[in-house]
């Protein structure tokens, strides 16, 4: 036997191992990420679009009021593919979580969170963020930059905070976006936090929100 065939043999065992292993724990975190979102959502109807296999899925919830809808994706790192998962933890280093929560109330403006580390890497990363006010605030050991164009919506932004306290070091990115009336958020998903992030941001998301009208200046006057 030539000497290059066995080491060939074993990296393809391997090889194939890893699809195996990586197939059945990308399953396994999508259904958890689907199971937890849908408990802390509460959806009156799912709708579930699968990206490439085991890659993640976009979905779609119908929700109770004061919410319309929510609209989301979660992408897993190729767990599948044990030659390319280093270069992909280097990139990407977690899994990706994406939400807009969707609602026709009034919103009080556009306002950020944003977990410093994250903010660092691409300060351009938020539009004209140069002309918005801004803030860095800790909690839990975790810096964030706060970001808001109106007064007020600090108040609004370290209140979630505090609601988060304990379950939002995940959290890397909060918005609120008032000319499509929509909450953003970008998480690093994990097992077991994931719901009471989610739970705990609905339920304060719920005080931003006025009827009637149109999108507002922020809820207290200008300092």
């Amino acid at each position: 036997m030539e000497p290059y065939i066995l080491p060939l043999i074993v990296l393809a065992l391997m090889t194939t191992a890893g699809y195996f292993w990586g197939r059945k724990k990308n399953r396994w975190i999508g259904g958890w990420i689907a199971k937890e979102t849908e408990a802390a959502l509460q959806p009156k109807d799912t709708q579930y679009v699968n990206i490439g296999g085991t890659i993640g899925y976009h979905f779609t919830y119908a929700l109770k009021a004061p919410f319309k809808e929510a609209k989301g994706t979660f992408t897993l790192l190729p767990r599948q593919s044990i030659l390319y998962l280093p270069i992909s933890f280097l990139i990407r280093r977690h899994d990706r979580y994406f939400l807009q929560l969707y609602t026709n109330e009034r919103l009080p403006g556009e306002a950020h969170i944003l977990r410093e580390d994250y903010y660092r890497k691409d300060p351009n990363r938020i539009t004209d963020a140069g002309a918005m006010r801004r803030d860095r605030v800790t909690m839990g050991g975790q810096a964030y930059v706060l970001l808001w164009r109106h007064a007020g919506l600090d108040r609004r932004l370290r209140q979630l905070l505090e609601r988060l306290e304990g379950r939002g070091e995940t959290l890397l990115h909060f918005c609120c976006y008032p000319g499509n009336r929509n909450f953003y958020l970008y998480v690093a998903p994990v097992h077991g936090r994931l719901e009471p992030l989610l739970r705990a941001t609905a339920e304060e998301l719920k005080t931003w929100l006025t009827t009637g009208g149109e999108d507002g200046p922020g809820d207290a006057k200008e300092d």
